[in-house]
């Protein structure tokens, strides 16, 4: 999944009409005596700027930055570790499944037997669907954990994007202030005074609030999408695993008619009958064949366990808060 950017981009159109906004506040401010109390009065619309967005940033992510963290990985690495221990007993090449075991006191080979060996994935069948179970109920939580991610993105992205707009303005009201003050200082030194010690001093200390607002609103945002990568990786990484050990049992359900002429059902795992293809269907094929096809399904499964395994370690650690 990809991320959406923290800091939205303003458009040349709007920063022209926020350059244009604050030229003419400028022209208002220059047009009041800088004595008066409306001087004051109109700073106080710039001391206000951004003053709402800042409080609704702060009241949705300050109070849930406590939970926004890694998402907890045991289950899953439980589960795969389960899984991987299974596929270890039950490879088909293994000596003694369908393939001919060490040779005994050093005189002769034990046959296999693969009514036997299929007759072990019954056994095996509870443990398996334990180990689907957690991996299944884990996706599950990172599913609702994303969906609750991006209700709270969703609501800040617009903030962050507003005091982008606030900083934007304030940035042009500072700039020009700067050049009235240089433009009226030989006629009118009293207002140039007031426009530099106050006026100017009012937008760069809000500039510097609102700077500061945008920072922590677009981490936390950063860090939601961030978390949110994350789960989707393991997501795709579990749902990978999950088939692939399916697709694997349906191949051996296949195997065992061919091989053993035995019927293996496999009723207590859940999804089996959706299970992925690539499944043994030639009966024409060489017994071998068909203990290597299965073998191969087995690398497969070594092959998603480990990019779960993978994703699950590259979890990154969040910065500070």
């Amino acid at each position: 999944m990809e991320t959406q950017l923290a800091v939205s981009a303003i458009t040349k159109r709007r920063h022209a009409e926020l350059a244009g906004q604050a030229m003419k506040f400028v022209a208002e401010l220059l047009l009041i005596e800088p004595l008066s109390p409306a001087f004051d009065h109109k700073l106080e619309s710039i001391e206000a700027l951004g003053r709402d967005t800042i409080a609704q940033a702060s009241a949705r992510h300050a109070g849930s930055l406590a939970h926004l963290a890694p998402p907890p990985t045991s289950g899953i690495a439980q589960a795969s570790a389960a899984l991987r221990s299974i596929a270890a007993a039950l490879e088909p090449l293994r000596p003694g499944n369908l393939v001919q075991g060490d040779k005994r006191f050093g005189l002769f080979a034990a046959k296999s037997d693969p009514a036997a060996y299929f007759r072990r994935y019954l056994s095996a069948q509870a443990e398996i669907e334990a180990a689907l179970s957690a991996l299944t109920r884990e996706r599950d939580g990172l599913l609702r954990a994303n969906i609750g991610l991006e209700a709270e993105g969703a609501s800040l992205r617009p903030l962050v994007a507003a005091l982008e707009e606030h900083a934007l303005f304030a940035e042009e009201v500072a700039l020009t202030l700067e050049a009235r003050a240089a433009t009226i200082e030989p006629r009118e030194p009293m207002k140039a005074r007031r426009l530099r010690a106050d006026a100017l001093h009012t937008v760069r200390t809000r500039a510097r609030d609102i700077a500061e607002a945008r920072a922590v609103t677009s981490q936390a945002l950063s860090l939601r999408e961030l978390v949110s990568a994350t789960n989707a990786r393991l997501i795709a990484a579990i749902e990978q695993a999950t088939a692939t050990m399916l697709m694997v049992l349906r191949t051996a359900m296949e195997a065992a008619r061919l091989l053993s002429q035995q019927e293996l059902v496999l009723d207590r795992i859940a999804g089996l009958n959706r299970a992925a293809s690539n499944l043994i269907t030639d009966d024409s094929a060489p017994d071998g064949d068909k203990a290597e096809a299965l073998q191969a399904a087995f690398a497969r499964l070594y092959d998603a366990l480990d990019r779960l395994e993978s994703e699950r370690a590259a979890i990154p650690a969040l910065p500070p808060r």
